[in-house]
């Protein structure tokens, strides 16, 4: 997945430092991300005009840092390039520094006084000047889910908009009030008219393209397991066998991986 960079190490404690030779500095247009020409990342002595620095995290010995590098030749690239760049490690420190990137620019302002927030000096935070108020990253529980029937068929399912429309699993977010647990079923049967039982955790991800900690579980379907697609969501649902041909894209995803345990039979 994604975030699997062994043998790197991800340190996202907040303990920033000057940026310096080496290190990567991310910019970010809308959504895409800047690159140099060449389609590799930006490093501080590419940089030869005054920037300012952002701290973001270190990978290993790297420190990356956020700058508004606009002035300087570049190309833009949606963040789909992520899933698949190499070294994977520069891939996933690209969407996570994106999904900081979102949070300092929605959260400029105090959202009880209307006060220019500032970055707080001990942790990653943002902190209102005037009344203390302060704002933390926000991180988005969410579950994906493969439904297994009788038949040891998995559920497949297509979204009904967005640009992706390769093979997925049925997935939500955590209402107020929920268990992770609870949103799986509750999740199941909206979108597809399915009760499920037998609930098995599988692993988690973080998932920076939107902002989300992704819970992964199993469950099964007794007896009939005719789908009611929940239509404004999903545009497909129909179950597969192990051997089946199922195009998940890539091996970014937990999605992916579920879809790679249950084909290869680990995923019960």
């Amino acid at each position: 997945m994604i975030q699997d960079i062994a043998p790197h190490q991800f340190h996202n404690e907040y303990q920033p430092r000057d940026p310096q030779s080496g290190d990567i500095i991310f910019s970010y247009s809308g959504n895409e991300a800047l690159l140099k020409p060449d389609h590799t990342f930006f490093r501080y002595e590419d940089i030869h005009t005054h920037h300012d620095y952002q701290y973001l995290f270190r990978i290993d010995d790297t420190a990356f840092y956020l700058s508004d590098l606009s002035d300087l030749e570049s190309i833009q690239m949606g963040f789909r390039f992520c899933r698949s760049y190499e070294p994977r490690m520069l891939g996933f420190a690209c969407i996570t520094g994106y999904q900081l990137y979102l949070w300092y620019q929605e959260n400029q302002y105090c959202g009880k006084d209307g006060t220019r927030m500032i970055p707080d000096t001990k942790e990653r935070a943002m902190k209102c000047p005037v009344c203390g108020n302060i704002i933390y990253p926000r991180i988005n529980p969410a579950v994906i889910v493969a439904v297994i029937n009788d038949q040891n068929q998995i559920l497949v399912t297509k979204y009904a908009h967005g640009p992706y429309q390769k093979y997925a699993l049925v997935a939500g977010y955590t209402e107020i009030g929920e268990t992770i647990e609870e949103t799986v079923t509750r999740e199941v049967k909206e979108e597809t008219g399915l009760s499920v039982t037998d609930l098995k955790y599988y692993k988690s991800q973080p998932w920076s393209f939107s902002s989300t900690l992704l819970f992964g579980f199993s469950c099964h379907v007794h007896g009939d397991c005719t789908v009611k697609l929940q239509t404004d969501e999903l545009r497909l649902g129909e179950w597969k066998d192990p051997q089946d041909e199922i195009d998940s894209m890539d091996t970014a995803s937990l999605t992916s991986e579920m879809i790679r345990q249950f084909k290869e039979g680990k995923l019960k």
